[in-house]
């Protein structure tokens, strides 16, 4: 993924279910959103993102994990990139995750 600021859409079963800020630099992401914060690699197209659940008060689509570890792979879209994978020791979940890109890095 190139350098920037993306905003992220969260799919499955054919229903969104969130949405978050992912920032790129360098072959590092960070961000998060209303329930957890995201930090993670990327390798090629792949993409590992660690998320770590903040906000206890928020029932989430992933359950009561509070840790949770996302592989996905990648490929260029109109919009910035197109994401599929699933959760770590969730394979029956499978993701699919728009990231539009929203501004470049200062």
């Amino acid at each position: 993924m190139k350098n920037g600021i993306y905003s992220l859409s969260f799919r499955s079963g054919g229903k969104d279910f969130g949405s978050g800020v992912l920032v790129v630099e360098d072959g590092l992401a960070n961000g998060g959103d209303a329930t957890y914060s995201y930090n993670g690699t990327i390798d090629g197209n792949r993409l590992t993102l660690n998320l770590k659940k903040y906000n206890l008060d928020v029932h989430s689509f992933f359950g009561d994990s509070d840790l949770l570890r996302l592989h996905l792979i990648f490929h260029d879209d109109n919009q910035g990139y197109m994401l599929s994978g699933n959760v770590e020791n969730m394979q029956s979940v499978q993701l699919l995750v728009q990231a539009k890109k929203i501004d470049e890095l200062a």
